[in-house]
């Protein structure tokens, strides 16, 4: 072996290796101290509701043009229980093939309404009520309570309706969480449930995934599926054909669909046109659930890059950032403190991009945190590892690796 063949080995070194190791350290703790401190709880929140995969949904997505014709969605409006009753006896006679219901009847008002209304949700085993998980037992792991109907209506099968986001009111809806155990029992989300009824070989696919959450691929708003409103149902007049062996999903969807959009059990998502400063929600949870029954028939899932592997690329990659950005500052400072900035904004819009095509046609989510901030935070994080050495220079002799050496007089 030639001499000038070991000339690689010049660049697989540990010191490199200890600093790409210590700037993930720092990228760590900065995080975890940002996040810790009360100062930074407006910049948390946003940091935390933000993902550079909406973009994909608010601005770039082809696939709001779509229409899932296996989802039917019907609006119950304000409707009494007399109406809703109806609504149910006149759905059936059409012979959906499931029914899920996102509503809750939480007390019983007249006897009549109320009996006509028990009446209808016992008919048939093809019928999901809404149930909601709340609170966590000691271990914090499991949900202790849960919320449902009166028993009076209590009929066919319970689905839970919980949305993802740490407060889902003010959280951008991406997940959901297709099963949960509540006291020994395995309930599973309305999305999953009504897929279970309706295309069993597609529900053991969510199975067979395993995962305690699912990413949720968007295809779009109301829109996007067979809809009827409140009182479209109601008129004898209405064909209401497409419903025939299809998933109805009842629940609400705005006082009418001629009037503004309302703020009543609505929330952001991916899809809202508005990514930054975003003053109402987008989307009826109604039709989230939609979204991610059709997500579930279509197995059009996203996947994510495992934990273990984001980590040894990320860390691949941030020593690529050291190796260059140690070479070119070495060869020529003047040059290196001129393009820095450059540099640093086109390695981010790459990346950036990469991400996008890797989201887009593959449909693979990678965290980017640990991908973008290293090198966002090389300059200043090797200035302080320099003057360390300096400083330890005094005492002890060390090799200047990171920094140009110092002219000559």
């Amino acid at each position: 072996m030639k001499p000038g063949d070991l000339k690689i080995f010049r660049w697989i070194r540990p010191d490199f290796f200890v600093v790409t190791f210590l700037l993930f350290v720092t990228v760590a703790l900065t995080e975890i101290i940002a996040l810790n401190l009360t100062f930074f709880d407006p910049i948390e929140k946003a940091l935390t509701d933000f993902n550079f995969s909406d973009l994909l949904y608010s601005k770039l997505s082809s696939k709001q043009e779509l229409l899932d014709t296996n989802i039917v969605l019907v609006n119950i409006g304000h409707l009494d229980r007399q109406q809703i009753a109806a609504q149910i006896k006149r759905i059936r006679s059409y012979n959906p093939k499931v029914i899920g219901f996102d509503g809750f009847f939480s007390v019983r008002h007249d006897s009549a309404s109320d009996t006509a209304l028990a009446d209808q949700l016992s008919r048939g085993r093809n019928l999901a009520m809404a149930c909601y998980l709340t609170g966590h037992d000691v271990s914090g792991k499991s949900f202790d309570s849960l919320e449902t109907s009166d028993p009076y209506f209590r009929s066919g099968i319970r689905a839970f309706i919980n949305l993802g986001g740490a407060n889902p009111e003010t959280s951008t809806i991406r997940s959901f969480s297709p099963m949960q155990v509540f006291r020994g029992d395995t309930l599973w989300a309305m999305a999953a449930e009504v897929v279970r009824q309706y295309d069993p070989a597609a529900f053991r696919r969510l199975e067979e995934r395993d995962n305690q959450r699912e990413i949720i691929n968007y295809i779009g708003n109301r829109n996007a599926f067979i809809s009827y409103d409140a009182q479209e149902v109601l008129d004898s007049a209405s064909d209401l054909s497409m419903i025939r062996g299809k998933i109805v999903l009842m629940g609400y969807l705005g006082y009418s669909f001629r009037h503004p959009i309302d703020l009543e059990d609505i929330y952001f998502t991916p899809m809202n046109p508005e990514l930054a400063g975003r003053s109402r929600p987008d989307m009826y949870g109604l039709v989230i659930h939609a979204n991610a029954a059709s997500m579930i028939l279509s197995g059009d899932y996203i996947n994510v890059m495992p934990v273990w592997l984001q980590v040894m690329l990320s860390f691949m990659i941030c020593y690529l950032y050291v190796l260059f950005f140690t070479w070119f500052n070495s060869r020529s400072p003047d040059l290196f403190e001129l393009l820095f900035p450059g540099i640093l904004l086109a390695i981010n819009i790459l990346l950036i991009y990469a991400f996008f095509i890797l989201y887009k046609t593959c449909n693979y989510s990678i965290h980017a945190t640990y991908f973008l901030v290293p090198v966002i935070f090389y300059k200043i994080f090797l200035t302080w590892y320099e003057r360390t050495f300096i400083f330890v220079s005094r005492h002890i002799k060390v090799h200047r690796y990171f920094l140009p050496p110092k002219p000559k007089p």
